[in-house]
């Protein structure tokens, strides 16, 4: 193996390694002692500086005996292991080789002589890049993570194996049609080509691990993993149950998610004395997206933010292929070859989370039967997990209201895991991308599409019962950012409020020609419209007056150097717990562990504070201004920290849990950002956009908050951070590597480009 400028390892990172960097410390501050000795008095005093210095190093490295020896082994790995242009490459079942140029962006262009061929050397590069990631969520979703990662991955392994998504995937993975089992055949044998061919991830060359060969029912593991983590409302379920039973339906009606604006005459019989604490959860960090279209004078333009949990390595791909009817570029999940948000030349594609009714809580029957599995636990003894199933739902293991409850998800049917939408990849029109639709059940997600013909759509997508759409509005706008856009509101559950649909409306309403260096803009636009309100209630409260005047002057934007913005999040939250947390007594009384978890929580909460009934003022309050001015101090503190101390972000690699050491070496610094989870551009520890796009159907650009190899010795760790934090465009990337695929049957040809 050689390196070029795309593969050239970056060896000098292990600087950052803790005991590299004090014991290159201690050397340098010794030379410079000694040579100051050596000028200033006689020889013996520099060589006895020395002396000392050594010294110094032998008391650290036997101090730190433990720590080194565990560093040395990570080193090993990573060097063993670093990228690297490849020589030769044989890939089973390839019809003819496949070219692949790679980018000064780390992205790997495709160009094969079919689809297939295509997909199998997507295989290949993203095993490469993302070998590690692969096998972590594969772990991770089958409840194995314990069998490397050690007892700390117990209860992670226990929850999964108590779902069974592994179960599913192998019954989804029985009944693929031909196509998408072909599309997954020719992926997995391209990652096992790429594990053949550079041998297991520094990570599993680190835990000492090989990864096992990857299989068709992998990748729709992966499928159910994020399915799972997009649609999982087992604790909104839990918390309706509990409201509907311990209150007045008018009351319970008001609290739940799309209730009505009007406080109930009911809701001051409900209020309790011995008010419980942390009952009300606001802002969980809840997986959504924004995704627009808008026709102009040029075409229309589509912007997609895919927001999901920020970590290293990224969890998106930027996939580039291309043969001899088509090509599709955009992003992917690791492990599943389907671009979610992308486009092929004639048409563009972009989802967000629906955020439908797919799960239900269900009466276990009595013909439920239970099967002891064991969890292999590296360094321990197996542990026994009972898992429960009704059929093929799951029994979960915490009861309802004193009662067994299976969880009802539409995951476990077969057909949520048929990837038909990975047929948009050959659509050229709206009109074909809405006839594969119609024929996809799958993932609940919307899908907004537009065409070169300027043509735009937004589809309900999934197993659902109906599918509505907008399709060439007048107004030649659609947005979706997990609200309940589309008509007739059949199935949302806890949808978004609308803070950010209804930002992105208002400047695209304004927006007469959607460049797309507008939209990027938009994509990183502050406003903060939800805390408007929180704002006039807190000047208006007899408050300390230099509190008042700074909120009075807060220019309504999440942005890092406000003082007020950070005030007023916390505000919101003090009034939450202070105001509602009465009403739901009765709830926690009747389920020891309730907690209010919806995203619906300023409608009842706010309806509460504007009419400023005294019959509703929790225990203890005196009046309405006094309560609010007393949360206000309370959200003031002694210090006033602006927005960016408060909201810094940064990147971490899941090693890090085991080595927090290595935090420097394994991750990406946190530092101020803009923006908040209301705001259009949402980003807060640990969440934000996982990856951006902005496209018209002649091509587009994309971000992502890290790099697209996994290796931290790669230049393409974490090059494509910088583009991610600031709104300018992408520069184009020109080609710096090439190489071939080649057939396995015949001899690999290697040919590297300038």
């Amino acid at each position: 193996m050689t390196a070029c400028a795309a593969h050239r390892p970056r060896r000098l990172r292990l600087r950052r390694l803790p005991s590299v960097r004090a014991v290159g410390g201690l050397a340098v501050l010794t030379l410079a002692a000694a040579c100051a000795a050596a000028l200033t008095g006689p020889m013996w005093t520099a060589v006895a500086v020395v002396v000392a210095g050594a010294g110094a190093v032998a008391w650290y490295a036997r101090h730190h005996r433990a720590r080194i020896a565990v560093e040395t082994a990570l080193a090993r790995a990573l060097l063993a292991s670093v990228p690297a242009c490849p020589d030769e490459v044989a890939v089973p079942g390839l019809d003819a080789d496949v070219r692949a140029t790679v980018t000064g962006d780390g992205v790997t262009r495709l160009t094969a002589a079919s689809w297939l061929d295509a997909v199998r050397g997507l295989g290949f590069v993203m095993g490469r890049d993302r070998g590690f990631h692969l096998d972590l969520v594969r772990r991770t979703a089958g409840g194995r993570l314990a069998e490397v990662w050690g007892r700390t991955a117990v209860p992670a392994d226990r929850h999964y194996r108590l779902l069974g998504l592994e179960r599913a995937a192998r019954r989804a993975a029985d009944t693929l049609d031909a196509p998408e089992r072909d599309l997954l055949t020719a992926f997995a044998a391209g990652v096992n080509a790429s594990f053949a061919h550079d041998g297991p991830p520094f990570e599993s060359r680190f835990l000492s691990w090989r990864p096992e060969p990857w299989t068709v029912a992998d990748s729709l593991l992966v499928a159910l993993f994020l399915f799972h983590a997009l649609s999982w409302h087992e604790p909104g379920r839990r918390a309706e149950a509990v409201i509907r039973r311990a209150l007045p339906p008018d009351v319970a009606a008001f609290l739940l998610p799309g209730g009505p604006d009007t406080v109930p005459a009911g809701l001051r019989a409900v209020r309790g004395d011995d008010v419980p604490a942390d009952v009300v959860a606001v802002d969980g960090a809840v997986a959504g997206s924004n995704c627009w279209v808008r026709t102009g004078p040029g075409g229309p333009v589509l912007a997609c933010d895919l927001h999901l949990p920020l970590l290293l390595p990224n969890l998106l791909y930027e996939v580039d292929l291309r043969w001899p009817d088509g090509s599709v570029h955009g992003l992917a999940t690791p492990g599943l070859p389907v671009v979610l948000t992308g486009g092929n030349g004639h048409l563009v594609w972009g989802v967000t989370n629906l955020s439908a009714a797919v799960l239900d809580l269900v009466p276990a029957g009595a013909g439920a039967t239970t099967t002891t599995e064991h969890v292999r636990v590296r360094g321990g003894a197996p542990v026994a997990v009972e898992v429960t199933v009704d059929g093929d739902l799951p029994v979960l293991p915490k009861p309802l209201l004193g009662e067994r409850v299976a969880a009802a998800w539409t995951g476990f049917d077969p057909r949520a895991c048929d990837l038909r939408f990975q047929r948009l990849a050959t659509a050229r029109t709206v009109a074909e991308g809405i006839a594969v639709l119609d024929e996809a059940d799958g993932i609940a997600l919307n899908a907004l599409l537009a065409d070169r013909d300027g043509r735009i759509a937004h589809l309900a997508t999934g197993l659902l019962p109906e599918r509505p759409r907008l399709v060439d509005p007048p107004s030649g706008v659609l947005v979706s950012a997990n609200d309940a856009a589309l008509p007739g509101h059949p199935f949302w559950y806890d949808a978004d409020p609308g803070h950010r649909a209804r930002r992105i409306r208002q400047v695209l309403a304004d927006t007469h020609d959607p460049t797309p260096d507008a939209m990027r803009a938009l994509q990183h636009d502050t406003d903060a419209a939800l805390y408007r309100r929180y704002r006039d209630l807190a000047v208006a409260a007899p408050a300390e007056s230099s509190t008042v005047e700074l909120l009075a002057g807060w220019d309504g934007t999440a942005r890092t150097g406000s003082r007020a913005f950070p005030v007023l999040v916390r505000l919101r939250q003090l009034l939450a717990e202070r105001v509602l947390a009465p009403y739901l007594t009765a709830c926690r009384e009747l389920e020891p562990e309730f907690r209010y978890p919806f995203r619906d929580v300023d409608r009842p909460l706010l309806a509460i504070l504007s009419i400023q009934d005294p019959a509703l003022l929790p225990p203890g309050a005196a009046d309405w201004p006094g309560l609010i001015a007393e949360c206000v101090h309370q959200a003031r503190g002694r210090r006033l920290p602006a927005w960016g101390r408060v909201n810094s972000v940064g990147l971490s690699h899941p090693l890090t849990g085991l080595a927090p050491w290595a935090e420097r070496l394994l991750g990406i610094a946190a530092r101020p950002q803009p923006g908040a989870l209301h705001s259009v551009r949402t980003c807060v520890p640990g969440f934000g956009a996982a990856g951006r796009a902005v496209l018209t159907p002649g091509g587009g650009t994309f971000e992502l908050p890290a790099g697209q190899s996994g290796h931290p010795l790669s230049p393409h760790f974490a090059d494509r951070h910088p583009t991610w934090l600031r709104s300018g465009a992408p520069r184009a990337s020109r080609a710096v590597c090439g190489y071939s695929l080649s057939p396995a049957h015949q001899p690999a040809i290697a040919r590297r480009a300038s």
